[in-house]
């Protein structure tokens, strides 16, 4: 898929692979449980008709159909209209969920904002005159997401 993809509509005979199923995570606007569910998922088909989510079996107490319904609505809105089916099986080592995915880039941001602030030479200036630290579990990056 298109990395603008992730910005728009798609044709709907288009098929969605794993990188597609990233991609196009957030751009669903699935929220609460649904949004817990799916961003525990990795996309293990898509025929054109029916999109096979493959669950982690942690997760699989929180699977309903009503979420199913919810994810269809998504990705037809996305204009990928399919069913949705959920496997539960242990997810591939190689493939990350959104979840897993936003995980690892929160902690590169934190670590770029860390490593940013000791290379500030204003924050050196203070740690050499006041003896100052940096507590790195306190960095909060600035979020991607400005109103």
């Amino acid at each position: 898929m298109p990395a603008s993809a992730a910005n728009s509509q798609v044709a709907a005979d288009e098929r969605l692979d794993h990188a597609g199923w990233l991609a196009c995570f957030s751009a669903l606007g699935l929220g609460g449980l649904t949004r817990n569910l799916a961003a525990h998922c990795q996309l293990e088909s898509d025929d054109g008709h029916t999109v096979v989510l493959r669950l982690d079996p942690g997760q699989s107490a929180m699977q309903a159909d009503v979420h199913n319904g919810r994810i269809e609505r998504a990705l037809s809105s996305y204009g990928l209209p399919r069913r949705i089916e959920f496997t539960v099986a242990d997810l591939a080592p190689d493939l990350e969920t959104p979840r897993q995915q936003e995980e690892r880039q929160q902690k590169e941001r934190h670590a770029l904002a860390v490593d940013l602030l000791h290379r500030d030479p204003n924050i050196q200036k203070l740690q050499q005159a006041f003896g100052a630290t940096l507590i790195e579990s306190t960095v909060k990056p600035a979020s991607d997401k400005r109103s």
